[in-house]
């Protein structure tokens, strides 16, 4: 493949062109306001990247039949891509915010029609921006986007839990975003680093009778590997909700 349309320039399009811009694909941008069909005639495949809301508006008139297509959208089945499309070749994909800044995780999942070259032609375009995982079942798209899809804002729901309790301290802000945005950057360095399992780590900080020790018994007092269990699934059933 060797040309690239992607339709929608919203925050998650335009990060991915941006991405892609210098790469080894020539990338062609698609906005309101474009001829949808011109500027897709001449392309090997295209990434949609519109809202969910607007495909079936953007579906309308536009023959993208042959070409391999690459989705973002949430909750748009590759059944509705095919027949909304009239193309064969559907890969949707569940990237997450951080590919913003290059360190994007993305799962995806591609149709019987897309071809080995065309899946490493995905694989390459996603690895741009970060991280890419393949899943076999489709089914599998609503538990990526409950984990990877909507786990940056767990992070950051614990990193603006602890900055808060930094301010009530006596912190100010600029400690407090020092102090917890440091530490949270640290620990998952650390975490990509070593050959140790989060659960180890947590062990080699936890000093009996210690501090720590202190902080994760509470934690595990509480509950709170069932609260962020349920949280995910909390996220996977709404996930399934929105492709039915």
């Amino acid at each position: 493949m060797k040309k690239l349309c992607i339709i929608g320039l919203g925050n998650m399009g335009q990060a991915i062109f941006d991405a892609l811009e210098d790469g080894s694909f020539e990338i062609v941008g698609c906005d309101r306001g474009d001829d949808l069909n011109n500027k897709t005639s001449e392309c090997d495949a295209a990434l949609v990247a519109v809202k969910p809301q607007d495909f079936n508006e953007l579906a309308t008139g536009l023959d993208l039949s042959g070409k391999l297509i690459i989705s973002i959208m949430t909750g748009i089945s590759v059944g509705k891509i095919q027949e909304a499309l009239g193309a064969d070749k559907v890969v949707r994909v569940v990237p997450n915010l951080p590919l913003k800044v290059g360190s994007g995780v993305s799962g995806w999942y591609a149709s019987d029609e897309v071809s080995g070259d065309e899946k490493e032609t995905v694989s390459t375009i996603l690895k741009s921006f970060g991280t890419e995982v393949e899943i076999d079942n489709e089914d599998d798209i609503n538990k990526v986007t409950a984990l990877s899809g909507s786990g940056p804002a767990y992070y950051y729901y614990m990193n603006r839990a602890l900055r808060i309790k930094a301010l009530e301290m006596g912190f100010n802000e600029e400690q407090a975003r020092k102090l917890v945005g440091g530490t949270f950057l640290g620990a998952a360095k650390l975490l990509e680093e070593s050959e140790d399992c989060s659960g180890k780590l947590i062990s080699k900080i936890s000093s009996k009778g210690g501090t720590t020790e202190a902080a994760v018994n509470y934690l595990d007092e509480k509950k709170v590997d069932d609260i962020l269990g349920d949280a995910v699934e909390a996220a996977y059933k709404r996930a399934k909700e929105l492709n039915d």
